[in-house]
């Protein structure tokens, strides 16, 4: 694992190199971003402050645009977060962006509603302990009762670890879902080697196939997935 310095630096450096990961034309990041939106609608239809821990160049943060009276982003990249604070203000939703790590969160005890961390505990290249740091900030800025929203993108075989992780803080596990996006994943690295070509992009962007597979997938559970969706909450009471 990196260490903090060198993780911020490679991260501003794979930002800068362009949008990592295709977040905003890839169907099944697409979809992802959608089923991340539908879970906050569910827990909470109107929040009053949301924050998007980790939020690159700002593609789920503008899903949840909207959605709470006041919406809040960070990220470790100040590349990203220029991109981030763009990419909302084209869409014409007030937000307020700032450069932190989920480990070290900038915020008061008690501040949101809701968080979302969205592909991050293994994908931020986190230690063991810095997880916890970061699930432990989580449950700080959460208000009694505050929800959070957390995404891995992981093989089948670690959904269990991960879920013990999340219990291993002080968050309480209330539910997990699965994206049901392993047989996606799959079409996908058969045509990694042409990824560039512009039908494969056109491939890549298909919601209807992305959909499909989906729901071919569905019937496996969690074998179907390489995604979870840990939803946790703040059960305890602010100190006084």
């Amino acid at each position: 694992m990196a260490a903090p310095a060198d993780r911020a630096k490679l991260f501003e450096e794979m930002h800068r190199r362009g949008e990592p990961f295709d977040y905003s034309r890839r169907a099944a990041e697409l979809l992802r971003h959608r089923f991340v939106g539908e879970a906050v609608r569910r827990l909470h239809a109107h929040p009053t402050r949301l924050l998007d821990i980790g939020c690159s160049m700002g593609q789920l943060t503008a899903q949840l645009a909207g959605l709470p009276d006041a919406l809040f982003a960070v990220d470790l990249s100040p590349t990203a977060i220029r991109a981030a604070r763009d990419r909302l203000r084209t869409v014409g939703v007030p937000a307020r962006f700032v450069v932190a790590s989920a480990t070290a969160l900038p915020f008061r005890e008690a501040a949101f509603d809701v968080t979302v961390l969205s592909d991050g505990l293994h994908s931020w290249q986190l230690t063991p302990e810095e997880r916890q740091r970061a699930l432990a900030q989580t449950h700080r800025i959460l208000r009694p009762g505050g929800w959070a929203v957390l995404t891995e993108y992981l093989q089948p075989r670690a959904f269990p670890a991960f879920v013990t992780q999340v219990r291993a803080s002080p968050l309480a596990v209330v539910s997990i879902e699965y994206l049901h996006d392993r047989l996606w994943y799959q079409v996908e690295s058969w045509f990694k080697a042409v990824r560039d070509w512009r039908w494969v992009q056109r491939l890549f962007g298909s919601m209807a196939l992305a959909r499909l597979l989906r729901s071919v997938a569905r019937p496996l559970g969690p074998l179907g997935s390489r995604h979870i969706l840990v939803i946790a909450r703040r059960s305890d009471e602010v100190p006084q």
